[in-house]
């Protein structure tokens, strides 16, 4: 609802009880909206609009929230002083770069008695035959010198050096490259086992060919009363750095030096999420792709074993109005399955999500450089206020791509797509939800770094965020303080438009809202069997509260 309509609203963090909001009606939120949702789809970072060829304009500074502007004007002073800081590397994607090459000893030989020969990196020997890796622009010379350029081949003809690091002993080596499955499991033991007091291994499904899909739940005193964070990758197995988004973040919160010039986290902000969240990371959702990726072709990985991507595989919008958003054909990269939540991966990060109610969720990917915010799937309205769009741009802009041609943007969507898990874990939960983009795919391993590095601040930023806010923490209970599982939070001052069942409690009558800047919450709690409470509430930190409810006989 338009900010200027709550003046005298109480202040931060006070509650009136059994209070009647004074709303707009529908029309003028429906026309406030619509305003601001057109300012927002124009790409303008000016505050003032033209309506006419006279050059008549009008003020919007007036009608959207002051956070809005400030964020446009962030991004409109920042961005120019953010590209001095970035360089292009010399690929984002390994086959922008390379290709693979087949050729007998002869041949070889022959080659490298040419003084002008374009450089050979042997990728497998095969004895009488060998496969090298050349560089995409040598690929005609090697052609015409009796060469087979082969469509495709295993990751592990890019990064051989996988054989060398799994030899080794040391965890720094196994942390200085992309992974697979073997590795990954190795390093989630190894911080599990280094830090027994705050980290467990937890294996919380098996993909189509029974392959572990493990999690590292870090909390300090862990207690399933604390709320939950979630931080995966993988959801598309060929996206390998999407794991060490993820690895860094536990790395992060267990004080482990994973990669060069690694720093600690602020030790304040650490305590903070060590005491009061359970956080869950899962750094691979889809491994039957990730061996595939490795072991068969560089190019494939991105569905699961059953050909489907996972991540159009979730209940919300699955199968939408819009055949450009997924495909019901199991040939298609973008195939959804034969129904919704068909898939044992699916299904796994379903259960995980609906017993542990998490608070927040990131769902790394790459390489869009972008923080993707609910909702995705076109034909989805967002609620108003949006809450989701504030925390994303909030944490977008701290992000670093190190690439002169894109830097990190909150956005809505990157194309047409169902199926999301960050929709389905909105919609049903009301987790701040995120799908976070990171700004490279499989360079070489140096610039591989630098988008991890790149990729901490916007973690950091959201962890901060939440100890921050704004949003609320409710406990609901009856009058004896035995919590009540069931209640529910009727949002009366925020539109909602997809029939959302949040907010409501856990089993532990715990409630959470997030909200944006100076949101007014007029709201009403009720629970079957409990007389209704109503109340209006104004929060710009994180604000708790505690709510009896009283029985209605």
């Amino acid at each position: 609802m338009p900010q200027n309509s709550l003046r005298g609203s109480p202040s931060p963090g006070r509650s009136d009880s059994n209070t009647t909001p004074q709303l707009p009606g529908s029309a003028g939120i429906f026309f406030l909206a619509s305003l601001f949702i057109l300012f927002s789809i124009s790409g303008c970072s000016s505050l003032s609009r033209t309506t006419n060829g006279e050059g008549s304009s009008f003020a919007l500074s007036a009608l959207v929230p002051d956070w809005v502007s400030d964020l446009w004007t962030f991004s409109s002073q920042s961005r120019d002083s953010r590209y001095d800081m970035g360089y292009e590397p010399d690929y984002i994607h390994w086959f922008d770069h390379f290709v693979f090459i087949r050729g007998s000893r002869g041949q070889v030989l022959r080659i490298k008695r040419m003084s002008d020969a374009p450089p050979m990196m042997l990728a497998e020997d095969r004895g009488a035959e060998k496969i090298y890796k050349v560089f995409k622009k040598d690929q005609d010379f090697f052609r015409k010198n009796g060469f087979s350029v082969l469509k495709g081949g295993p990751f592990l003809w890019i990064d051989p050096g996988l054989k060398a690091r799994k030899r080794s002993r040391k965890f720094q080596d196994w942390m200085y490259g992309y992974k697979d499955n073997e590795m990954l499991e190795r390093i989630l033991k190894h911080l599990a086992r280094e830090n027994p007091s705050l980290a467990q291994l937890v294996r919380i499904g098996t993909s189509v060919q029974d392959r572990p899909i493990y999690a590292l739940r870090i909390s300090r005193n862990y207690n399933p009363v604390k709320k939950s964070l979630m931080f995966n990758s993988g959801h598309h197995g060929m996206e390998a750095l999407s794991i060490d988004y993820s690895l860094d973040v536990a790395c992060l919160l267990l004080n482990e030096i994973c990669y060069p010039h690694s720093e600690f986290m602020n030790a304040e902000l650490r305590e903070y999420i060590l005491n009061e969240f359970t956080v869950w990371i899962i750094p691979m959702v889809n491994p039957d792709g990730l061996h595939r990726f490795w072991t068969q072709s560089g190019y494939m990985g991105r569905k699961n074993a059953n050909g489907v991507d996972l991540n159009r595989n979730y209940p919300f919008y699955w199968e939408s109005w819009n055949n450009l958003a997924s495909s019901g054909s199991a040939s298609s990269y973008k195939y959804r399955g034969p129904k919704a939540a068909s898939e044992p991966e699916t299904q796994a990060m379903m259960d995980l999500a609906r017993k542990h109610r998490f608070l927040m969720s990131f769902s790394f990917h790459t390489y869009a450089t972008r923080v993707l915010f609910p909702y995705t799937a076109d034909g989805a309205s967002n609620p108003y206020p949006d809450p989701a769009r504030f925390f994303a741009s909030s944490i977008a802009r701290h992000g670093i791509s190190y690439r002169t041609t894109r830097q990190y943007e909150a956005a809505r969507k990157l194309y047409s797509v169902d199926g999301t898990d960050q929709d389905w874990l909105y919609h049903e939960l009301g987790t701040m939800a995120l799908i976070v983009e990171g700004s490279m795919s499989t360079p070489s391993w140096e610039n591989a770094l630098k988008s991890i590095m790149g990729m901490r601040p916007i973690s950091l930023a959201a962890l901060k965020q939440l100890r921050e806010g704004p949003r609320l923490e409710l406990q609901i209970t009856d009058l004896a303080g035995n919590p009540v599982p069931d209640a529910r939070l009727s949002l009366h001052s925020r539109t909602m438009y997809q029939r959302e069942s949040w907010p409501r409690a856990d089993r532990y009558g715990q409630i959470h809202v997030f909200l944006v800047p100076d949101e007014v919450l007029y709201a009403e709690i009720e629970a079957p069997g409990y007389r209704s409470r109503a109340f209006r509430m104004q929060c710009n930190t994180v604000c708790t509260q505690r709510f009896q409810l009283t029985p209605t006989r």
